[in-house]
């Protein structure tokens, strides 16, 4: 039986020096690196060294303090990527055969599903105490910039991309509401139309936050365009804004639910609105889910239907009250 020849990386190459190029490859900092793995810069510096002369090019430029990788560098870093979920893998099934639960879920989600991802994962943990969670929470652009690269086991986002090959499904529904502070003067007791907003400052989430690209789109089809007067970073920003008494916004029902309960903020009678919009899950085609991604979907699944029969009787209670302004105006 012949043994199979092994190519001169494959014969250089180390799982550590794999380990420290791909957090080289996310981090783009030498430092940033050693910190991570709790090691010297050197030690660092002297690991990609080595790959670079298995490799045989270039791997890495330097622009300041900033690493950016080559050709080569991005092909390994995908590779790196691919061998260590691979063993990830393989260490999970291990511990499956051992009766264990071990093993780690990496998610990123887009900022209003924070709202509700702690339920999820507290129930998660309660059935399986001993699988670790790594939970990212950022805008649109850079999930996305995460979902191309496969960073993360499973991402939750408003709209999957049509330019990333992904599978899938459909978790809850996410309304869109305009509100304004409980005592914002604005035209009161009638429906309102998106022309009776002309004027009034809108606050607005910054570019590559979907939820400010989901406005957009209604905006465009309604023929508004809103007096923004300032655009925030984050929702919590806007829900401090909007309490404030600095403008009006649109914003995802999940996130202001407590304040109204509290008659802080209230939901305006806008025509058109509230807007259907969805959370969707989300991995990269052609990807095998972990034994502990796959567990975390399924509680993901569950609990998110039981969001979803929570919020829909409340955006039936304001579809209600707008149809009942509509009659008496």
């Amino acid at each position: 039986m012949h043994k199979p020849i092994l190519g001169r990386i494959t014969r250089a190459a180390t799982l550590r020096q794999l380990q420290v190029f791909e957090a080289l490859a996310r981090l783009n900092s030498f430092t940033r690196v050693a910190e991570e793995m709790h090691l010297t810069q050197p030690t660092i510096s002297m690991q990609v060294k080595k790959l670079v002369e298995a490799v045989g090019l270039p791997l890495t430029e330097q622009v300041g303090k900033e690493v950016y990788l080559t050709d080569a560098g991005h092909e390994l870093a995908a590779v790196c990527r691919e061998v260590l979920t691979a063993f990830e893998h393989l260490e999970e099934r291990i511990n499956d055969l051992k009766g264990l639960e071990g093993g780690r879920v990496r998610i990123a989600v887009i900022s209003t599903a924070q709202y509700f991802l702690p339920q999820v994962i507290q129930s998660f943990l309660e059935q399986y105490p001993n699988i670790a969670i790594v939970l990212e929470v950022v805008n649109r652009e850079h999930l996305l910039e995460r979902l191309a690269n496969n960073q993360d086991d499973i991402y939750i986002l408003g709209q999957p991309s049509d330019s990333i090959p992904v599978m899938s499904e459909r978790l809850a529904i996410n309304p869109l509401v305009f509100i304004a502070k409980r005592d914002f003067d604005l035209p009161d007791g009638r429906l309102l139309s998106i022309d009776d907003l002309a004027g009034v400052p809108f606050l607005m989430r910054e570019s590559g936050s979907g939820i400010r690209a989901q406005i957009e789109q209604v905006f465009r089809h309604m023929g508004y365009e809103p007096n923004v007067r300032m655009v925030l970073g984050s929702n919590e920003a806007i829900r401090m804004g909007v309490l404030s008494g600095l403008g009006i916004s649109v914003v995802s029902m999940h996130t202001v639910r407590e304040e109204l309960k509290r008659r802080e903020l209230r939901i305006l009678p806008i025509h058109g609105f509230p807007v259907e919009r969805y959370w969707y899950l989300v991995w990269p085609k052609g990807k095998a889910l972990s034994l502990s991604a796959a567990r975390f979907v399924e509680t993901l699944r569950f609990q998110a239907m039981a969001l979803d029969a929570t919020i829909r009787p409340l955006l039936a209670r304001v579809r209600r009250e707008q149809q009942q302004v509509a009659k008496e105006d």
